[in-house]
């Protein structure tokens, strides 16, 4: 396992090496990925500003539509994801956003494009949350977690003397369920202030402004090397 680990790391970390240096390109990706919460926002809502009465407005948007977007919307969260790395490793280590851009900015980065991506990818990240059961999948990650944790570092003449009192496979299924409850609880209060990121943004106007600023950014970064906002931050 471990040697086949060995054998994967260098295309992983190739990987993410390339997404750190292509902040530009997925600028571009959550253009589109923002296209497609404009249009499903818009013909949900039945307005491009206000929301109209929801009744039927769910049977104007065909099954297979609902499915296909809802994939888009899901798929936003592996971009987030990635928005996120590529913002962050921008900033953390200067990285310019495309190629053509390090050619022209002396190797800069651009402030500007790493922070919109950060946000983007936040709200990407948490826009499939109420159709998602983040919280409790991450209560049972960290519970889990704890469990191997204790069970792989706790001595065994603690665990003799625990066994006097109780059986230990007792003991971790009880901080199991207390770790999983409070980090879902925990989890479910501080997610309300990206859920109404998400939300604001998703709203068609805001949405359609971002798609073209994604759509405009991105391209003048990947093909031309320029900014929008160059040196503005």
């Amino acid at each position: 396992m471990i040697l086949q680990f060995d054998v994967i790391w260098p295309y992983i970390s190739g990987f993410f090496n390339w997404v750190s240096e292509s902040a530009g390109i997925f600028v571009l990706i959550s253009g589109i990925v923002f296209l497609s919460w404009l249009g499903f926002e818009r013909k949900r809502r039945g307005s491009f500003f206000t929301r109209k009465s929801d009744e039927g407005k769910e049977s104007l948007i065909s099954k297979s539509m609902r499915i296909i977007l809802r994939i888009i919307s899901y798929s936003g969260v592996i971009i987030g994801i990635l928005d996120i790395w590529a913002g962050s490793m921008g900033l953390i280590q200067n990285i310019p956003p495309s190629f053509a851009y390090r050619d022209v900015t002396a190797n800069q980065a651009d402030h500007f494009t790493c922070i919109f991506l950060i946000i983007v990818g936040i709200a990407m990240f948490f826009k499939p949350v109420k159709d998602f059961p983040l919280t409790s999948l991450l209560g049972l990650i960290a519970g889990s977690a704890t469990v191997v944790i204790l069970a792989l570092s706790v001595p065994d003449y603690v665990v003799k003397w625990i066994a006097g009192y109780i059986d230990p496979k007792w003991v971790l299924i009880i901080i199991f369920l207390i770790v999983t409850a409070l980090v879902a609880v925990v989890t479910k209060f501080f997610i309300k202030i990206p859920q109404m990121i998400s939300k604001f943004l998703s709203w068609p106007p805001i949405a359609f402004v971002i798609m073209v600023f994604g759509f405009v950014q991105g391209i003048l970064l990947w093909g031309f090397g320029v900014s929008v906002f160059a040196n503005i931050l």
